[in-house]
């Protein structure tokens, strides 16, 4: 997956800088929500599908949710924590922050509002999904199971799941699955409401 992110990413950059005239990036707002709504629906269609996830969450309980409240909260602290060390605004970086791992979405949205910051939006999003696959084993082992799932924050759910069920237990796979679930779902609207699209 990740070959194919840099393939796209850097055949959408020659192309935008050799080829595609000015004029056509009329069309790129267009097309960037078309592509952003078809993602949305197709997230929720795969929430939608996983019948499993509800069962477990009835069994876990109430405190599974407060796992993701807590990852948010403590995601769009340090980021405005970091626009106070960066060159960015406070809300630029908790825009940035606000991606929670989701590297496809937060860049689109953030492209309304600034290339630089739809870029910064996609790499710093990127490096937590892979921070959250490298990392995973030794935050496991050195704080704890349940913590490890706070790393790769929405993608906890599909592409850093298998890293951390291997690093904790099938019970920890409850933890991530909700995780993700929630985070994903609360992705699109924290970025309008810091961006005050």
């Amino acid at each position: 997956m990740s070959k194919t992110i840099i393939l796209s990413v850097s055949v959408g950059i020659l192309a935008g800088y050799f080829f595609v005239p000015d004029s056509w990036v009329f069309f790129c707002e267009y097309l960037i929500k078309g592509g952003l709504c078809v993602i949305l629906f197709l997230v929720g269609l795969d929430i939608g599908r996983q019948e499993s996830i509800w069962k477990e969450i009835r069994k876990v309980g109430f405190r599974v949710f407060l796992f993701p409240l807590a990852i948010i909260v403590g995601t769009l602290t340090f980021g405005a924590l970091s626009g106070l060390l960066l060159p960015m605004t406070i809300q630029e970086t908790v825009g940035v922050a606000a991606g929670l791992g989701w590297y496809s979405l937060a860049p689109m949205m953030l492209a309304e509002y600034s290339a630089t910051l739809s870029a910064t939006a996609f790499l710093a999003n990127v490096f937590r999904e892979i921070g959250g696959i490298v990392l995973v084993a030794l935050v496991a082992d050195k704080v704890g199971f349940i913590e490890c799932i706070a790393l790769s924050g929405s993608s906890a759910m599909d592409t850093c799941l298998p890293a951390i069920v291997s690093a904790t237990n099938d019970r920890i796979a409850i933890y991530a699955i909700v995780s993700g679930v929630i985070v994903t779902i609360f992705i699109p609207f924290l970025i309008q409401i810091v961006m005050g699209f």
